[in-house]
């Protein structure tokens, strides 16, 4: 559960509020993002309102992590397209990355979804300090779209939508 004291005020016009966190037991890269609306406010007053809202969405993100990597596993047919546009050769069963892995140009669902993990991690309170949306990006790992990363929203319903890379 995050704190008041967790947070420390953003650095640009996008972020208000932003504090270092793990999800699903992965170390985000990026610092977890809070932003209100103008109208809201931007003070640590307004953060320490939003907190309820705000720790019930990271409960429900960490609680259905399955659900989430779930909505971008239509993005496995993307990956072999990639991974197929790489190939030299007809017979070629496996290409190298730009990271320098070689990979299998054929890639199962479930190597897909495993390979998925969280990158960056944002909310946006719009319209009070009681509802929030967040947005999570994924990457995979191995890259199988050259450091593009999956777009995935979580509206103020819970409701769950891959956006692509």
């Amino acid at each position: 559960m995050l704190t008041i004291t967790d947070f420390q005020r953003g650095d640009n016009r996008y972020e208000d509020f932003v504090t270092e966190r793990t999800l699903w037991g992965e170390r985000l890269a990026h610092k977890i993002s809070v932003s209100f609306a103008e109208k809201l406010g931007k003070t640590e007053e307004t953060l320490a309102t939003a907190l309820p809202a705000l720790n019930a969405k990271l409960a429900f993100i960490e609680e259905n992590e399955a659900a989430v990597k779930q909505s971008a596993a239509y993005l496995h047919e993307l990956a072999e397209d990639w991974l197929y546009e790489l190939v030299e050769n007809e017979d070629d069963t496996e290409v190298e990355l730009e990271d320098g892995k070689m990979v299998s140009v054929d890639v199962s669902p479930e190597c897909f979804m495993a390979s998925l993990y969280p990158m960056a991690l944002d909310f946006e309170f719009k319209e009070s300090t009681e509802v929030c949306g967040a947005s999570i990006e994924l990457c995979c790992d191995p890259d199988y779209f050259a450091g593009h990363r999956i777009h995935i929203e979580i509206n103020g319903a819970n409701e769950i939508e891959c956006n692509g890379i």
